[in-house]
This record gives structure tokens, sequence and C-alpha cells, in this order.
């Protein structure tokens, strides 16, 4: 009696989890969430970037990356986006964004509704011309997990060179809403 109430309560808050859009399921460990409601794929979301007001340090920028569940389905993410700076063609430019060392969550994601990730970009040609900068069109992210990128256009300056003294993009673990 106690498997089948406890098997119950586990379908209800999964049930729930599905109709509402929560970010945790009541009780259920990560490995029980994940398994209850599928990964969000590349098809089932859009990206955008907007820096939100008042964001923003000496010589930093802050931006949101918006993802947006478009499909009919609840759907996760957990980790982080691989993001990169993109020329006009596509070329890649400067390193990849590191992370920020948050700990990671699943976030489930229902349809029409969004999570998001910080990233930090530092202005290149203040902080070192030797950079080599360029003109960014935007952004080419990889939604955790996933191995196929979306675009989210952006304008900005980003270094052509490469290595550790050229960093300049730096980004959060996915997180609920925006």
């Amino acid at each position: 009696m106690n498997r089948t109430l406890r098997r119950l309560t586990a379908l209800g808050a999964t049930a729930a989890a599905l109709a509402g859009g929560s970010t945790a399921l009541a009780g259920a460990s990560p490995a029980a969430m994940a398994a209850s409601i599928p990964r969000c794929l590349n098809s089932q979301l859009t990206a955008s970037a907007f820096e939100p007001t008042g964001g923003g340090a000496a010589g930093s920028v802050y931006l949101h990356l918006v993802f947006h569940n478009k499909s009919a389905a609840t759907c996760h993410l957990y980790g982080y986006p691989g993001v990169s700076a993109v020329g006009t063609h596509g070329n890649q430019l400067g390193d990849a964004a590191t992370r920020d060392g948050g700990t990671a969550q699943y976030v489930n994601i229902a349809p029409g509704q969004n999570a998001h990730a910080v990233l930090r970009y530092s202005d290149v040609v203040a902080t070192d011309p030797a950079s080599a900068p360029a003109h960014a069109n935007g952004f080419r992210i990889y939604p955790p997990g996933d191995y196929y990128a979306m675009y989210a256009p952006y304008g900005t300056t980003a270094p052509t060179r490469t290595g550790s003294a050229y960093e300049f993009l730096q980004v959060s673990r996915v997180a609920p809403g925006r």
C-alpha cells in the first residue's frame, strides 16, 4: 500500500509540473525529473539576447539570453548554454564563453514560457585594443545538452584573437523566467 501511494504521489507531482511549468518536482530527485520531463531540443526553442535596463559595470555589459519554448509540450534545460560571438558570415570571433561557476539546476519550461542565462561580455576595445576587435552580429548559442546551435542577433564588438588574455564572454547557468 505504501508503495502504491508513493507512485501516485510521484505521478501527481509530475502531472502538476507538466501542467503548470513548475521549476521543480515536489520530492523528486533530479534524475527522476529528467526522466519524467524531456530535455528541450533546439527545435522546441527560440533564442534572443537583450540588455536589461540598468545592468552593467565599468567595462562589462550583462545580457539576458532567453530561451522561449515554442512547442506544445513542457521540456527542461539543465546546465550551461554554449555561447560564442559570431561575425557577418557566421565565423566565431574570440573564444567561447566560460562558465561563471554557479551550480546547475533543472529548469522546466512550459509551452509559451521562458528560461534564461546571463551573459557578461567585456568591452574589448576599452580593455584591450591588441585583441584585434571586430564587429559581431550576434551570438551562436547551444542550449545545454544540445549539439545544434541557435542564433540570437545582437550587435557588439568582439576580439578576433583567442586565448586567456582575450576572454570576453562569461555565461551563467540556465535559470527560470525572463
